[in-house]
This record gives C-alpha cells, sequence and structure tokens, in this order.
C-alpha cells in the first residue's frame, strides 16, 4: 500500500502490474507539456526554462500539473474504515464497510501472496501477514480485558467466534479482526498443500471462483446450522473473500463479468439492508473494473494514513468513541483515527527496531567458554 503510493508519486503513474514488474521496467511517465509551448527554436521557452529564449529575465514557466492516481484498494480501504467508525459513533449510519474490507482481503491476498514464487516462500509470507494481523490484536485486546469487563479471554485469543457466547455485544467487536484471521489461516494452510499449490497456479481464476461457490453453502446456511449472528461470523462470510480473490486473478472481461455476476447475485438479501448491500456490491464492483481513481496529492497522503492504519483504528476506536460520543460525534470519530493512526506509527517503529534490537542482544551475549 505505502509502495504504491510512493511509486505513483516517483513515476507519475502507477501500472496496474506495479507489484509484479522488475524494477528496470518502472519507468517514468513523460511530463506533458503545457499548451502553446513549442521549446527555443519558437523564442517562447519550454516548462523548464525562462519564457523567451533570448530573455533570460523573462519569468520561468510553472512545470504542467500532472495527473495524479489512487489505486482503488486503498482509496476503498480509507474509505471504508471511516464508514465503519463513523456508523459505530453513530455520527452517520453507512453499513458495509467491513464487508467491503473482507472483498479487499481476499484480492490483497491473491494479488500480493499468490505470485510466481515457490510454495514455501507464499506460505512464508501469507503466515507473515496472519502474524502481523494476529499479534498487535491480541495484545490491544489483552490490555483492554485488563482494564474492563467488556471482553473475555476468548477475545485475546481470536476465538469468540468459536468459544465466546452470544449473550454479550461487546464480545463481537472484532469480529472482523477473527474472520479475516481465522480465513487467512484456512487458506495458507490449503496452499501449503503440493496438490493445491499446483492447482492454484494452472486454474488461478477457477480455484477462487470454486471456493466462493463452496462457500455459498454457509452463505445461504444450506446445512441450516444455528447461527446468531451470521454476517459475523468467518464460515459465512468466506464467500465475500473468495469473490476478492477470484476479482484479482480475473484477466479478461467475461472473467469480471462472471464475478460482477455473482456479486450481484449473492450481496442481495444477505443483510435484509438494503442500503448496506448497496454498499458492499459498489465497493467490490469497483475493485473488479476500476484499478486506480483520479485523485490529488493531498489525498493520496490521507488514504494512504489512513488505509496503513485501518488495523488500529479498528482496533482502538471501540474504547475512543464513546468518552466523546455523547459531546461530538465529529470529535469522537476524528479522535477515533487519530489514536489509531498514532497507534501505527508506534507499532510501525517498534517493529523497524526489533532487528536491531535482536543484533544487539546477540552482540553483548557472551562466548561459551572452552577449557
Amino acid at each position: 500500500m505505502e509502495m504504491s503510493l510512493r511509486l505513483e508519486e516517483a513515476l507519475g503513474h502507477l501500472p496496474a502490474d506495479w507489484h509484479t514488474l522488475p524494477i528496470r521496467d518502472l519507468e517514468p511517465a513523460p511530463r506533458p507539456e503545457p499548451a502553446g509551448s513549442r521549446g527555443a527554436a519558437g523564442g517562447r521557452g519550454t516548462a523548464e526554462t525562462p519564457g523567451a529564449a533570448g530573455d533570460p529575465q523573462a519569468p520561468a514557466r510553472r512545470p504542467a500539473t500532472r495527473r495524479r492516481v489512487l489505486e482503488t484498494g486503498v482509496a476503498l480501504r480509507a474509505v471504508a474504515i471511516v464508514l465503519v467508525v463513523g456508523s459505530h459513533i453513530p455520527l452517520f449510519l453507512v453499513q458495509g464497510g467491513a464487508h467491503v474490507l473482507l472483498g479487499l482481503a481476499g484480492f490483497n491476498f491473491a494479488r500480493f501472496h499468490l505470485t510466481p514464487a515457490g510454495r514455501r516462500e507464499r506460505v512464508r509470507h501469507a503466515v507473515n501477514s496472519v502474524v502481523r494481523i494476529a499479534v498487535p490484536s491480541a495484545v490491544w485486546i489483552a490490555l483492554v480485558v485488563l482494564v474492563t469487563d467488556k471482553y473475555e479471554v476468548a477475545n485475546v485469543f481470536l476465538l469468540n467466534t468459536v468459544l465466546g457466547s452470544y449473550e454479550g455485544r461487546t464480545h463481537w467487536h472484532y469480529w472482523f479482526v477473527e474472520a479475516v484471521v481465522h480465513i487467512l489461516v484456512v487458506v495458507t494452510a490449503l496452499l501449503a498443500v503440493p496438490a493445491v499449490d499446483r492447482a492454484e497456479r494452472r486454474f488461478p481464476f477457477a480455484l477462487p471462483v470454486a471456493l466462493a461457490a463452496l462457500g455459498l453453502v454457509t452463505r445461504y446456511d444450506l446445512p441450516g446450522f444455528d447461527q446468531r449472528a451470521p454476517h459475523l461470523t468467518p464460515v459465512v462470510v468466506f464467500w465475500l473473500f473468495a469473490l476478492g480473490w477470484a476479482a484479482a486473478k480475473a484477466s479478461s472481461a467475461w472473467q469480471r463479468l462472471l464475478v460482477t455476476a455473482a456479486v450481484l447475485a449473492t450481496v442481495p438479501g444477505f443483510f435484509g439492508q438494503p442500503q448496506r448491500e448497496a454498499v458492499v456490491v459498489a465497493g467490490l464492483v469497483l475493485l473488479i473494473w476500476v484499478p486506480s481513481l483520479p485523485s490529488l496529492g493531498v489525498l493520496n497522503r490521507a488514504a494512504g494514513v489512513l488505509a496503513s492504519s485501518s488495523l488500529y483504528i479498528y482496533l482502538v476506536h471501540w474504547q475512543v468513541y464513546p468518552h466523546l460520543a455523547d459531546r461530538s460525534a465529529l470529535l469522537a470519530l476524528l479522535a477515533s483515527l487519530a489514536a489509531g493512526i498514532a497507534c501505527a506509527a508506534v507499532a510501525t517503529r517498534l517493529v523497524r527496531r526489533i532487528p536491531s534490537l535482536v543484533r544487539n542482544r546477540t552482540d553483548v551475549t557472551p562466548a561459551p567458554r572452552t577449557e
């Protein structure tokens, strides 16, 4: 995510397949000349030189402003987390953002982990992604459990869906984190099997489509499970993750049309709330068909910060907004976003320091004595 923003800023454009291109193939886009600039031969200068070829005192023309773009996935992640927090307060009620993020999780999993790399390397990278989500989530929830009675031990281990009760509404605050972690663990375990790994490489689009079809069994509750919170459980919402995966692997118009048809056919009726379903459909269809959106530099920076901090915003907003919502719903939203961004910055700094701390500890460890 951060890499896509930096590349767009450095190159002036963002290739759709930037994440798979060799560095040597990432070339800056040519800067357009402003209208009427004909170079020194015409005596009017260029965008980079003084105005008149023979008049060095003439004012220089300003460089032409290039178009900025923002990856749709980054934009959706930023907008969705704002919708989630704002709807929980509630400053407004535009639900569906979390389920858009589930589809986006599948899209990003396929895009960044299902690469031509070897099976073991792919599994290792996927496991690292699980750790980056599960560990900070467990640490934060454990800290909250120590000071409040709103959560249980099952929440700390991200097992409320499996072991928790349906009685406490607060116990389900972190359902989204649980869903993403559980789904990633299962999918990573599947891809660790050599036969499944080979099938994914041979049928990169057909496999997620088949998994999405399998996920419809629980989406429509064909076995008749006793699901009191069906839209919050990993086994039910898995089909959205699989559709996002299929969207990332769709390489032709007919494949994108197939995924779009699946979204339009299966999302309506899931919540029984047309507005919520419309948000999910719009987000997923945008992800399928529009790789990037026109943007501005300031919007790119804001979206990048929100998107990269979205996990931490989701984790901490439950403890931030209740203290401010009665005074100002807008203030509660801004404080929740700021707290999550601050936590993300601290966590990023700590993670970057871990290798040096380990090296320093290794350096000061005395060597074993030999007789």
